[in-house]
């Protein structure tokens, strides 16, 4: 260890513009110094404590393993809550190379946001402590609407429990939010998951949107309630004196308030407020023969988590060609290559795909299509569908289930020479901007040639012990 301590240390003064204040020791776990960096920009040099953990030169759970601090540089871009900033630098497995590298990119740090002050294109969100509340951590997920929140405008939310779990060694509750309701009662705007999500039970909270971000320096969100009390009306304050008065029954349970505020000029976005009934941080004032509701201001701010979930985050770089995510797609037969061919799709933001297929799921299923053993035996198109909702919040079935798949298999089959049944037939299917047939029937395969149909068709199959795999995307698949 003191060899690699000496490393340190012989490396450091060997580089250009440092300047070892505190020579390197071995701590308990990380090797700890001090040091000064200087660029020709500034006046004079800027001091960091050091520390170096044993993993180095190597990340770890893909972080560095080297952290520079300066508690004095709080107000500046890219640092953390610890004064640490945020750097990214090179690989290399070799300890006085990447210590090099490390030091650069300290340099180009200072340049750009110490000396510059340089603000980056995209936003920039606020440092929000992860702290339990009630021995639990919660995380709360959003997407944007279609309305336009006043200042100050407050009221109730509704949202539901989506799942529990374990984040470290802490348990954690997952919720999305449902809608926004008026002091009223009366719904705001509703927010458009899919049919299986918008179908949860419902809890209460709250939410008021202050338009101006809950932060004194724009980086570190509001630390204690105090940090409040020139920001929140005197009628939200009443409106949190009712609504614990109201509540009284059920003192000690846990209410969150989203705290809502724009980072662009049309994107607003919500952090959230983990509150307990019987214990807000409000008392009442008498002034002016008149009372008021006033904050505590000694009063810790439990912050939960909270995710932007709308489609261009949810998907991001993962998404498909629009021609695909935003057309009306089918798949007929969902087995192995079927089931595979829609998990990909909706995975990759597609929202309106159907199924067809008359079959039913089984155990043996399991293990060759995207099903699992947990629901048991069931219909195919029921069970994936159900699949598919598991994954997207955006994934929304236009037509489905089992009475249409019989429907069509019947009628396909059976009416073929039927004029009008026919027409209705393609009138149906070229409702589709795209077909996928993975259906591996050659009686399916001869009937759809035989149909005047518009959309783009794809057949997709793999022959008796899956040795192969056959796509047919010509007009004479047949």
């Amino acid at each position: 260890m003191n060899d690699r301590v000496n490393e340190i240390n012989t490396t450091l003064d060997s580089l250009t513009g440092i300047e070892l204040i505190k020579p390197f020791e071995q701590g308990k776990f990380d090797a700890e110094g001090k040091i000064s960096v200087y660029v020709e920009e500034l006046e004079e040099a800027l001091t960091f404590d050091v520390s170096i953990s044993p993993q180095y030169p190597f990340k770890s759970h893909d972080s560095e393993t080297i952290k520079f601090s300066n508690e004095n540089l709080l107000e500046y871009k890219h640092i953390m809550g610890n004064g640490s900033i945020c750097i990214h630098t090179a690989h290399s497995p070799v300890l006085s190379t990447k210590l090099g590298y490390d030091i650069d990119s300290v340099k180009a740090w200072i340049k750009k946001y110490y000396v510059n002050q340089d603000t980056d294109e995209h936003y920039e969100h606020l440092i929000v402590p992860q702290k339990t509340f009630k021995e639990s951590h919660f995380a709360y997920f959003f997407i944007e609407v279609d309305y336009e929140f006043n200042k100050n405008q407050f009221g109730f939310v509704e949202y539901s429990k989506i799942g529990s779990g374990i984040l470290n060694r802490d348990k954690i509750d997952s919720n999305i939010i449902q809608r926004f309701k008026g002091i009223d009662n009366k719904e705001l705007v509703g927010i458009n998951w899919n049919f299986q999500l918008k179908s949860l039970p419902i809890h209460v909270g709250l939410f008021i949107f202050l338009k101006d971000a809950p932060s004194n320096n724009q980086r570190w969100v509001f630390a204690q309630w105090k940090d409040f009390e020139q920001v929140l009306p005197q009628s939200f304050l009443k409106f949190l004196y009712i609504v614990e008065k109201d509540h009284q029954k059920y003192k000690g349970k846990s209410l969150p308030l989203l705290v809502g505020y724009n980072i662009s000029m049309t994107e607003i976005h919500w952090q959230v407020i983990m509150l307990e009934i019987g214990d807000f941080p409000i008392y009442g004032q008498k002034e002016n023969q008149q009372w008021l509701t006033m904050i505590d201001g000694n009063k810790t701010i439990n912050w939960a988590m909270t995710k932007n979930c709308s489609y261009k985050y949810f998907f991001g770089r993962g998404v498909l060609n629009e021609k695909l995510t935003n057309g009306k797609i089918l798949i007929i037969g969902i087995g192995a290559i079927g089931s595979i061919v829609a998990k990909t799709l909706v995975r990759s933001g597609c929202k309106k795909v159907d199924f067809i297929d008359y079959d039913h799921k089984e155990p043996e299923n399991v293990c060759r299509a995207e099903y699992s053993f947990f629901s048991g035996i069931s219909n195919k198109t029921n069970d994936l569908i159900n699949e598919m909702c598991l994954i997207s919040p955006f994934f929304e079935p236009r037509h489905g289930g089992y009475e249409f798949s019989e429907a069509f298999d019947f009628y396909l089959k059976s009416h073929l020479k039927d004029k009008t049944i026919k027409k209705e037939l393609e009138k149906r299917l070229n409702e589709y901007d795209v077909i996928f047939d993975c259906s591996a029937d050659n009686d399916l395969l001869f009937i759809l040639s035989q149909l005047k149909i518009n959309p783009k068709h794809f057949s997709l199959s793999i022959s008796n012990h899956a040795k192969q795999l056959v796509c047919g995307a010509e007009q004479n698949r047949y």
